[in-house]
């Protein structure tokens, strides 16, 4: 009987010890706001701060503003409202809550140091009883969310985060993660002044029990604020917004942004057979079968996103790219919802990635299609920049246009649509939107027309590309739908 209690309480004990996974627990600090950027608390006469971040998405990882990778490992986040501590945790309130001051050089002042995990967990599980706030440590997420935001944290001292760690990739959406649920090692994030190169990305992994001169933390806690609805539906439901069709039919229609006009063309609905033939020697699998796809009427960009546009819309462009009236590159399938959100707020409009569909209907030439293999032409040579020997694009609009006045469909760059990548089927379909999920598990979206590093088979009007919806290089770019 002892044996089987001695048992028992071995197993309790164990189940007591297993690190559990973060739990955010929102709570409202409006009582703390001082002004529009600032929660301030006082706990035993040290007062101390945090930051609200708002509730948003962002790509987390290797991107093109924290250094250029050849296999960049990035994946899109969805994070609800936060804040995060202005500063590290100072000497002063470590010693205030835990009674000890760890540092081995005193400096109220400064951030505290030689802490384990674990003693850090303690730290803010003292302070959340002292205040009645549930203070936690950040995210790896929230971390890097903030760093990106604010622009100062990396440096300094390392800083424990909540999450197990883990080096291996991710690459899917992910909505507040928390990290994996069980390993031996907690991330830290930043760097130290101690080390070079920190950026917002720079991380590693310690054991738990580990401590050292250039270790220390920062406090998080949830607000209320949650991600904003539209982010929610587009990225999670795949729910676009699409503007009705005005009495006497769409017409041309010029908008200017920040300085910069660029035109939307009308493309009149109709019914079309999509894909590519069978008996072309250039047909891939995934272009067939062909089937009867009907849209409704709708406008397209006469021009890819240039350079310029998307400065007037997001004021900076992205690395990498050539000049005002060359296509935008390097942007991911995420980065093109975060311009058109933006361009939608600033003009009160319903822009948006083309269909698929809508797209291969315009870059056919829609209801004036004279059938030819790439927009505009059967000869790739005077409507298509492709396979140049410095793979380059070239300003938008230097070739000839197709039947209904839309330039570069065919390459200069990859066209992103709205579209997860599926197969087709033979089924007529009216106004397809792709499927709810991408097959491969990963989100993965289509983009259309081939570009300037690509061979002309693949500028063809009906050819498809698979990526995934964080990739981003620069002959990846995007067409405006309305």
């Amino acid at each position: 009987m002892k044996r089987i209690l001695f048992i028992l309480l071995l197993a309790v004990v164990a189940v007591s010890c297993r690190e559990r996974t973060t739990v955010l627990s929102p709570v409202d600090l409006s009582p703390y706001l001082q002004g529009d950027s600032l929660y301030v608390f006082t706990v035993k006469d040290v007062t101390f701060s945090l930051v609200p971040m708002p509730g948003g998405t962002f790509a987390m990882g290797e991107t093109l503003d924290q250094g250029l990778f050849r296999t960049p490992s990035v994946h899109q986040v969805i994070l609800d409202g936060f804040a995060v501590g202005r500063t590290e945790v100072s000497q002063a309130l470590w010693k205030a809550v835990m009674g000890k001051n760890p540092s081995a050089r005193v400096m109220p002042d400064a951030p505290v140091t030689g802490i384990t995990w674990k003693q850090a967990s303690e730290f803010v599980s003292r302070l959340a009883s002292l205040t009645g706030v549930p203070f936690r440590l950040p995210t790896e997420a929230e971390w890097e969310y903030a760093a990106r935001r604010l622009g100062d944290m990396p440096g300094g001292v390392w800083e424990w985060c909540s999450d197990v760690w883990t080096d291996t990739p991710v690459d899917s959406l992910q909505v507040n993660p928390t990290g994996p649920e069980e390993g031996e090692m907690r991330a830290l994030r930043g760097g130290s002044a101690a080390d070079k190169g920190n950026r917002a990305i720079t991380r590693k992994g310690l054991a738990p029990y580990t401590k050292a001169g250039n270790i220390g933390l920062r406090l998080a806690v949830s607000t209320q604020e949650a991600c904003p609805a539209d982010i929610r539906r587009l990225l999670l439901e795949g729910k676009v917004e699409r503007e009705t069709v005005p009495d006497g039919g769409l017409k041309r229609e010029t908008f200017t942004v920040g300085g910069v006009s660029f035109t939307m063309l009308p493309v009149e609905g109709g019914t079309f057979v999509m894909g590519g033939r069978e008996n072309s020697p250039s047909v891939r699998e995934d272009e067939l079968p062909r089937h009867p796809v009907t849209v409704s009427p709708f406008r397209i960009g006469q021009y890819e996103v240039t350079q310029a546009l998307w400065e007037a819309v997001m004021g900076t462009v992205p690395p990498g790219n050539q000049g005002a009236d060359y296509p935008v590159g390097n942007v991911s399938w995420y980065d093109a919802q975060a311009f058109i959100r933006q361009l939608n707020i600033l003009t009160g409009r319903k822009f948006r990635l083309p269909s698929e569909a809508e797209w291969e209907f315009a870059a056919r030439g829609g209801k004036k299609t004279r059938g030819y293999d790439f927009a505009g032409s059967p000869i790739p040579q005077s409507v298509a920049q492709y396979a140049t020997e410095d793979m380059k694009t070239r300003p938008v609009g230097r070739f000839f246009p197709n039947e209904i006045g839309a330039f570069d469909m065919c390459g200069n760059v990859w066209e992103w649509v709205q579209d997860r990548y599926g197969p087709y089927d033979a089924l007529a379909q009216v106004d397809p939107a792709g499927p709810q999920r991408s097959l491969s598990g990963s989100d993965t979206r289509i983009a259309r027309g081939g570009s300037a590093a690509t061979k002309a088979d693949k500028c063809r009007v009906t050819n498809r590309n698979e990526f995934e919806a964080s990739r981003f290089r620069t002959t990846i770019g995007f067409r405006l739908a309305l």
